[in-house]
């Protein structure tokens, strides 16, 4: 079965080369496809990720979706050369492709970003030089508050509102321990919000995790990190694990469920096996957009939290990779074979 997975995500590939996700909002009846960066640059963090677990096959379908992937990732770089990402095309311009309005506002175009920048990073492994240079500037875009604490932020943009997102900053980590570089003020604040944002997965995900805010998604990235690397999110592992368990007892999306298996495997949990005859893809996004956010109102902001003003990202390259994780943890547990 994720042979057949990993098969028809490199078939998807070659068959929609620039069109390999799509934004949507329900009650609007709105859906427009397109080609941000995010769906691909995920996708193959998450495939690269899971390729000694998989069968030969498998690894090759992986190499040939990791060629496919990677010649698109220079279209979205910064468009004056610095080392950095945008979600959607830069050389040119290509914001909300294939909509009617937004893309021809500039109000609308999105700065660079250190979801996507760590995601494609890590994929291209540059050297350590440019990974602390690329350290150092992002520390530059980071919030300082009243109390002294500095957080990273999840945009490089100037006029862009700070903001912070628990999702990204993990990806920024997962970047920084592959590296081992060493740790400042800064990336102990971080932790620090981390830790604390906790709490409030479950209650406030929206307000801690603005372009993800789903309690499995939100504990699906902290499981990601926390199973790969020994941080001082440690000590919240027992905490994350029973926040896991409450939110499957009444999850009824199958993708957050399948998602929420995959983190307790990753954090050393005995599981039964999920079965995949119900899978499903709907009611399940990637990504979510707020475009009322960076409006500094209170009513916008407040109005930002609403379904009915949000957009939401899918892809269904990056839900079957999403898939083919979740096979090869779950074989992994069982036997030490690759997974046929």
């Amino acid at each position: 079965m994720l042979n057949r997975f990993t098969s028809e995500i490199l078939d998807k590939l070659r068959k929609t080369p620039q069109s390999w996700a799509f934004r949507y909002n329900a009650l609007w009846a709105y859906k427009r496809k397109e080609n941000n960066v995010f769906s691909l640059a995920s996708a193959l963090f998450i495939l690269k990720e899971i390729n000694d677990k998989v069968s030969r096959e498998a690894q090759k379908h992986i190499t040939e979706i990791s060629t496919l992937i990677s010649v698109n990732f220079e279209f979205y770089k910064n468009k004056d050369g610095r080392e950095t990402y945008n979600f959607y095309q830069t050389k040119p311009s290509r914001h909300f492709p294939n909509g009617y309005l937004m893309q021809y506002f500039d109000h609308f175009r999105l700065p660079d970003d250190i979801d996507d920048t760590a995601l494609i990073t890590l994929f291209l492994t540059p050297p350590l030089s440019e990974i602390k240079k690329l350290k150092a500037l992002t520390e530059s875009f980071a919030q300082t508050f009243t109390d002294g604490r500095s957080i990273y932020t999840t945009w490089y943009g100037k006029s862009m509102p700070k903001e912070q997102d628990v999702c990204t900053i993990l990806n920024l980590f997962y970047l920084i321990y592959q590296y081992a570089l060493p740790l400042n003020k800064t990336d102990a604040d971080s932790f620090g919000f981390l830790i604390e944002k906790v709490d409030f997965i479950r209650e406030r995900p929206f307000e801690i995790a603005r372009h993800y805010a789903h309690p499995a998604l939100i504990l699906y990235h902290y499981a990601r990190f926390m199973g790969r690397f020994s941080s001082p999110l440690d000590n919240s592992k027992s905490k994350i694990i029973g926040i896991i368990y409450n939110v499957l007892e009444t999850e009824p999306v199958f993708m957050n469920r399948l998602i929420l298996e995959t983190s307790l495997l990753k954090l050393g949990e005995k599981r039964p096996p999920l079965s995949l005859s119900d899978l499903t893809f709907n009611g399940f996004y990637t990504f979510i957009g707020a475009p009322l956010a960076p409006f500094s109102s209170k009513i916008t902001r407040k109005l930002s939290g609403l379904k009915a003003t949000q957009m939401f990202w899918d892809s269904e390259i990056h839900n079957k990779a999403l898939v083919v994780e979740y096979l090869a943890w779950s074989k992994s547990e069982i036997s030490d074979k690759p997974v046929s």
